[in-house]
């Protein structure tokens, strides 16, 4: 996932609504097997009722399930969304195949643990609803270790060995249907004269790993930024995950297709570039229906210019998201335009800051993918005959990018 959307934004609330925070044959799913420690919402006459903090939310069991996307949806649910996406995920998820909770991390060989800002409260209930549903739950860990440190793990058949073991019990401990892996370290923090070493010991890890998960009924995916090509230049992406070796012993490759501008403003995902990855990987593994494409319901909100002198906490580069955008929009007078080379949305606007002692003028600009540019980016997942896609983030969504995931009419 990008770094920034990894956890809660640190910028300050100044400007309220830029702030908002924001990684073979498929085996039997355990749907028949689900533990009685996760079925705890109570059926009633037909109706379904989740008790969650002061409210209570209620599907109708009796009632038509919404449709199916005509390509699978997976998505990522992150703990610091859960405030949002956790009163509508039961009726989300019956439109999808699979939901990956986003607050596990691996800090060792053998441990695999809760990000300690994550709510224990709302996460287990989380669980709780999604494991009485139809979707298959498969936890996303993150690699929490320093620079090098995973890389070291992996280099040691020993600790491999010990890092496999501790992932394969991680998922039985919470019968889990499978995990997704997110081990970002190897492209954004090892420097890249490591990833010689690093890849053959990564495809390694990942075939004993994707064998033990099998044999044990339960599914891999990994989550990898993306390559261009087949070659190992500094033009062809993060090849330090070897792509098209991995994709035998995978369920899912989930293309984290986007953050293509970070440190200056500019597209979060631009349609052309996404083509581009997604012909990438599809050109290393041979198998397209293993490739999920990751679509983004953010963008990002960057300083351009300032004049004056700004008070200490003015907030930086902050993060919107199709549940908040709309509200920035309205607050600023400011007016979205859609680009179609790029398929998403900008605007500019203009904040005052000050503390009585310092005063400045902040323009801004601000980029994201609206529901327009998200259902285009499933057409073209449609087109190159992927596996799926998959929505980063759960509670970044809004009915608007639900109605372009399930429109009711099919676009021409």
């Amino acid at each position: 996932m990008p770094a920034d959307l990894q956890r809660p934004s640190n910028a300050s609330a100044t400007d309220a609504p830029d702030a908002t925070p924001v990684g073979g044959e498929r085996p039997v799913s355990r749907r028949s097997r689900v533990s009685a420690r996760r079925l705890v919402p109570v059926l009633l006459a037909g109706v379904l009722v989740v008790v969650i903090g002061g409210f209570v939310v209620v599907s109708r069991r009796d009632q038509p399930p919404p449709p199916l996307p005509d390509i699978p949806l997976d998505a990522w649910a992150p703990y610091w969304t859960l405030d949002d996406s956790i009163s509508e995920v039961d009726q989300r998820a019956r439109s999808m195949r699979t939901i990956s909770p986003f607050w596990f991390a691996a800090r060792g060989a053998t441990d695999i643990g809760v990000d300690e800002n994550a709510s224990a409260e709302l996460t287990d209930r989380f669980l709780d609803i999604v494991g009485g549903s139809s979707v298959d739950v498969v936890p996303t860990i993150v690699d929490a270790m320093p620079a090098g440190g995973m890389a070291a793990v992996l280099a040691d058949p020993v600790t491999r060995r010990q890092h496999v073991d501790a992932l394969v019990e991680f998922a039985r401990a919470g019968d889990h249907d499978g995990i997704d892996l997110d081990y970002e370290k190897f492209a954004f923090s090892d420097d890249r004269s490591t990833w010689a070493q690093t890849r053959p010991d990564w495809v390694a890890f990942i075939a004993d790993l994707g064998a033990a998960l099998h044999a044990d009924g339960r599914t891999l995916t990994v989550s990898v930024p993306p390559i261009y090509d087949t070659e190992r230049t500094d033009q062809s992406g993060y090849w330090v995950y070897d792509h098209g070796a991995i994709a035998p012993h995978v369920d899912a490759i989930r293309i984290m297709a986007y953050d293509y501008s970070v440190p200056t403003a500019g597209p979060i995902a631009p349609l052309e570039w996404v083509e581009t990855a997604i012909d990438g990987v599809v050109e290393a593994t041979g198998t397209p229906d293993k490739v999920v494409l990751g679509i983004p319901a953010y963008g990002r909100n960057w300083v351009t210019s300032t004049t004056g002198t700004c008070p200490a906490d003015a907030p930086g580069t902050t993060t919107v998201t199709a549940r908040t955008v709309d509200e920035l929009v309205a607050t600023r007078g400011a007016t979205p335009v859609f680009d179609e080379a790029t398929g998403e949305s900008s605007f500019t606007y203009q904040l005052e800051l000050g503390d009585g002692a310092t005063s400045c003028v902040q323009s801004r600009q601000v980029h994201y993918v609206d529901p327009l540019g998200f259902r285009q980016r499933m057409d073209l997942a449609r087109q190159k005959q992927l596996g799926g896609v998959a929505l980063w983030a759960l509670g970044f969504d809004d009915q608007a990018v639900w109605d372009a995931i399930l429109p009711t009419v099919t676009p021409s």
